[in-house]
């Protein structure tokens, strides 16, 4: 292995404690849980809006303005909603993991409400996400109009083709009635007359038989193709009705994968941060007590800034009676020349002789004190 290898692997390596190994995916989750919220304000608009929608355009105003009150009011009550939740879920969350996992009357009260609410979210996403993967009502009513309008296209053609044989039986019909009517008044001895009216008679009525056999026929071959189209559009009823029930099962599981990004990007990021602050708790809060109490002591060295630069600061076994007639810390004399050796190295104040002044005005010297555990910090980390 090169030392450029081994340098990579260090680098890798030696990150891999509590935050290095969680610090991206809490990141990375609680972003996701932002995308959650909006996941479950899509669902849950398909179950709102149409309801809203309804009751406005009932009772206040319709069309263009009534769609836009509908659709203002879903997002606006949607968004409150997700905030709400996401507060009261995080709320319990960070007394839940502060409580070590344990549960008290308090964080039973917080989530007996945040179960609430979200159970509620969960069912207008779930109804919301029902509503939008159900598409078969509109696409049936589509697909019968469809076949509507191709049945009346057949009944049309096949009527013209029916028509030409419709006619000529009409006009075979009057012929038949002409004849029967010429031969009732043909004598009876005219029998060879009698015969050729009866045999044209008979024709007609054998070429009307045909013409209304060619009629039937039309008629099976369109219902037929009626029945075809029947067919059809069962067939895509059905196939709609399983879409539907794919679809629906599809959204159903985004829309419960959307809840469980919420509930685990909150729940994470709370278990994250405090679980990080307990493990550096002990590493960094020294720094603020130590902080804290230069603070304190720097506000009765200046007088509470009384002092400018140029003032004698008062004298250091002075300080240290003060310190330990007043203070209850261990070892108050050397913290005492802790702090004057610290404050002569940050520049607040200077030693002349013996005699040691004030370098720094007030406001400055706070200023100091108040970045102070950024230099403290890192001789911490040398140790």
């Amino acid at each position: 292995m090169e030392i450029k290898e081994y340098d990579k692997l260090r680098k890798k390596i030696s990150v891999k404690d509590f935050e290095g190994n969680n610090k991206a995916l809490d990141k990375w989750l609680f972003g996701f849980s932002f995308v959650g919220n909006i996941g479950s304000i899509f669902f849950s608009y398909f179950l709102l809006y149409p309801a809203l929608l309804k009751a406005i355009s009932i009772n206040l105003v319709s069309g263009f303005w009534g769609t836009t009150l509908a659709l203002i009011f879903s997002i606006t009550f949607l968004s409150i909603f997700e905030i709400i939740k996401r507060y009261l879920f995080r709320n319990f969350s960070s007394d839940y993991v502060a409580n070590n996992k344990k549960v008290n009357g308090p964080i039973l009260g917080w989530l007996g409400v945040s179960t609430a609410i979200v159970l509620l979210s969960f069912y207008l996403s779930l109804v919301g996400s029902k509503n939008l993967a159900s598409t078969s009502i509109v696409q049936n009513d589509i697909a019968t109009t469809q076949i509507d309008v191709q049945k009346d296209s057949l009944a049309v053609l096949y009527e013209r083709k029916k028509k030409t044989y419709e006619i000529d039986n009409q006009a075979l019909r009057d012929v038949n009635n002409e004849l029967r009517s010429t031969i009732a008044g043909t004598p009876v001895g005219y029998v060879s007359i009698r015969r050729d009216y009866q045999s044209n008679i008979d024709k007609n009525t054998k070429i009307i038989d045909n013409n209304q056999a060619e009629v039937n026929r039309i008629d099976v071959q369109l219902q037929q193709r009626v029945n075809e189209l029947k067919s059809g559009l069962n067939t895509t009823i059905t196939d709609n009705a399983v879409e539907d029930v794919k679809n629906i099962v599809l959204f159903i599981i985004i829309a419960i994968f959307a809840e469980i990004m919420i509930i685990g990007g909150v729940y994470f990021r709370e278990w994250y941060e405090y679980n990080l602050y307990v493990l550096n708790q002990q590493k960094f809060e020294k720094i603020y007590q130590k902080k804290d109490r230069y603070r304190a002591l720097l506000a009765f060295v200046y007088k509470d800034g009384k002092l400018a630069p140029g003032d004698q600061v008062m004298p250091g076994q002075q300080l240290k009676e003060i310190v330990a007639e007043k203070a209850n810390i261990q070892n108050s004399n050397k913290f005492v020349d802790e702090f004057l050796k610290e404050m002569d190295n940050l520049g607040i104040f200077n030693t002349v002789g013996k005699r040691r002044m004030v370098a720094s005005t007030f406001v400055e010297a706070q200023n100091i004190i108040e970045h102070f555990d950024d230099a403290y910090r890192g001789i911490e980390n040398m140790k």
